[in-house]
């Protein structure tokens, strides 16, 4: 083989390699936009404030201390402005918590940014202060699960669910409760039970309608949501935003956990397998019988997990091993 050739066999593996990381670095990507977790010892997770993850796998955002607050975020940005449609992307979440005692709750959030260092605890969940609580230039959704009444919030009582934006002065708001589909009528939930309890945020981008329905671990997701809010997110969203929690004490301590996650920006969230979760306690069966037990378990799915960052040290090394 003459130099020539060997400098244009050299040219096309590279370009070749080239060609493939890229491909993958931009399919990694796109699995970003979907995940799901059992604990969270394996999940690309950012951990603000007291945030933690347990050795169990189960994500802490406080701990028996007072006026505390954490966030925990997944490591990725998220695109939810549709380029070819003027309605926002769709997405789905869902997640399982536990609180064990009320002080302060707990919350789901879409920011655009994972900069909390000026949110303050207490009443402000972690999420906003005093003086920016209200402003539009937030930018953010939160589904909040509060434990504590707070007056200078119109809250409706020390147990409920409440939709925020830019605020906490929630634009809806209701008791803790799912509907029972055996029922068919509400039964309410006590959030700071330490039971571990289910909750579903879903968002359909052509009807711009929010859904936020609530069920403990052990029962079927119920057909009717706890609450459904008309929303143009378009109006409140940035082209890629984070996902996230956070959650706060006050006077009194609170520990506020996350079990599980699963995301999807597109179509339905992806199921738990009940079995492979984390566990800091279950209802008693007694609580159960009269309820819509669930009778199947899927399978687990693999998550990213970072494989983009991996992939491009990988793709780098070999490259420069090619240019040698």
């Amino acid at each position: 083989m003459t130099p020539s050739m060997a400098v244009t066999s050299k040219s096309i593996t590279l370009y070749i390699i080239t060609h493939l990381c890229l491909v993958s670095w931009v399919l990694s990507q796109q699995q970003e936009t979907e995940f799901l977790h059992h604990g969270f010892l394996k999940a690309n997770i950012l951990n603000y404030g007291s945030t933690k993850i347990l050795p169990s796998g189960i994500l802490e955002l406080t701990n028996t201390s007072r006026r505390q607050m954490g966030q925990a975020f997944h490591g990725f940005p998220i695109p939810f402005t549709n380029p070819n449609s003027s309605n926002p992307f769709s997405f789905s979440t869902s997640f399982v918590f536990s609180i064990n005692a009320p002080g302060h709750g707990l919350t789901f959030m879409i920011s655009p940014s994972m900069d909390f260092t000026r949110a303050m605890a207490s009443q402000f969940l972690g999420l906003f202060n005093a003086s920016n609580n209200g402003n539009s230039t937030n930018r953010i959704l939160a589904v909040e699960f509060d434990t504590v009444k707070s007056n200078e919030f119109l809250d409706i009582d020390g147990n409920h669910v409440g939709i925020d934006v830019n605020g906490l002065v929630s634009v809806e708001s209701a008791p803790a409760a799912f509907f029972s589909n055996r029922h068919s009528k509400n039964i309410t939930l006590k959030l700071s039970s330490k039971d571990p309890i289910r909750a579903w945020i879903e968002y359909d981008g052509e009807e711009m309608v929010l859904n936020v329905t609530l069920a403990p671990l052990d029962i079927s997701k119920p057909k009717l949501p706890l609450m459904s809010r008309k929303m143009n997110l378009t109006e409140i969203f940035n082209d890629k935003m984070f996902v996230g929690f956070s959650a706060s004490t006050g006077n009194m301590t609170s520990n506020h956990y996350v079990l599980g996650w699963s995301f999807s920006r597109e179509g339905k969230a992806k199921e738990f397998d009940l079995t492979l979760l984390p566990s800091v306690s279950a209802p008693s069966p007694s609580e159960l019988d009269d309820f819509d037990l669930i009778s199947d378990t899927p399978s687990d799915s693999a998550t990213a997990n970072a494989k983009g960052t991996k992939l491009i040290i990988i793709c780098k090394l070999v490259i420069m091993f090619f240019m040698m």
